[in-house]
C-alpha cells in the first residue's frame, strides 16, 4: 500500500567547522541542517538548532529548473528591502562558481554538505533536501521523488533566522544561528549567484554565493 512520508529537509550552516542540526517531528521526521560560509572572520560563533517552516509536499509536483530559480533575486531582495538595502544583482560568474561546488557535493549517490577548504573569496549559503519517499515494499523504498523545492523556499528558510538576531547587540540568540540571514542582508554585498544539483538518490543540494562576502566580526550587517 502506498504511503506518503514527509521528506527530510536539511539546511547546514558551518562557522569554522561547526554544524547545526534541528530535528522536528510532524507526521514523520524532518531533519534540517543549516550552512553559511563565514569568510575570514566569523560574526556568529554559536551554531545550533533553528526551527524552520516545512515545505509542503502534498502532491507530486514536478518543477522545471526555470521554475525552481524563478524568484532568485526577488526572494533575496524582499528580505533586504525591509532594511532599505540596495538590491542584489545576478552574477553568472557566481552562478558558475556555485554550480561547480554543487556538482562537487553531488559526486556520489547522495548529496553531501560541506564547504570549500581554505579561504574562498565569496560568501556562501548551503541547503540540502532529501528525496520524498512515496512507496515502500517490505520496508524498502521503491519510489523516490525529487522534492519540489524552489529558491524561494531555500531563501525563506535562511531568512527565518532573523528572529534570532539582536541588531542592537549584534549577536545571535544563544543556541540559535543567524549567519545565513546576516549574509543575505549584508549591506556591502552586491551580487548573488545560485545553483543546485540533484543527486542519484533524488536528494538535492543548493549553493548561493555572495560578492563581496559578509559576516565579519565586530561589524553589523547593515
Amino acid at each position: 500500500m502506498d504511503r506518503r512520508r514527509n521528506r527530510k529537509n536539511a539546511i547546514s550552516n558551518k562557522i569554522r567547522g561547526k554544524r547545526a542540526y534541528y530535528i522536528s517531528l510532524l507526521v514523520g521526521v524532518s531533519l534540517l541542517l543549516s550552512c553559511s560560509r563565514q569568510e575570514q572572520k566569523q560574526l556568529i560563533p554559536v551554531i545550533n538548532p533553528l526551527p524552520q517552516q516545512q515545505i509542503s509536499t502534498s502532491n507530486r509536483t514536478v518543477l522545471t529548473m526555470q521554475q525552481r530559480f524563478a524568484r532568485v533575486l526577488s526572494s533575496h531582495n524582499k528580505v533586504r528591502s525591509k532594511h532599505n538595502l540596495p538590491p542584489l544583482k545576478w552574477s553568472n560568474q557566481l552562478a558558475n562558481y556555485s554550480q561547480e561546488w554543487a556538482n562537487h557535493l553531488g559526486r556520489g549517490n547522495q548529496c553531501q554538505m560541506f564547504h570549500r577548504s581554505g579561504n574562498p573569496p565569496f560568501g556562501e549559503n548551503l541547503y540540502i533536501s532529501s528525496a520524498e519517499v512515496w512507496r515502500e515494499e517490505n520496508g524498502r523504498e521503491v519510489d523516490r521523488k525529487i522534492s519540489p523545492v524552489t529558491i524561494t523556499d531555500v531563501v525563506n528558510a535562511w531568512a527565518s533566522e532573523e528572529k534570532f538576531y539582536d541588531y542592537q547587540q549584534n549577536r545571535c540568540q544563544r543556541g540559535q544561528q543567524c549567519g545565513h540571514y546576516t549574509q543575505i542582508v549584508w549591506k556591502d554585498t552586491r551580487e548573488v549567484g545560485c545553483a543546485m544539483k540533484v543527486c542519484p538518490d533524488k536528494s538535492q543540494t543548493w549553493v548561493c554565493s555572495y560578492n563581496p562576502p559578509g559576516n565579519f566580526v565586530g561589524f553589523r550587517p547593515y
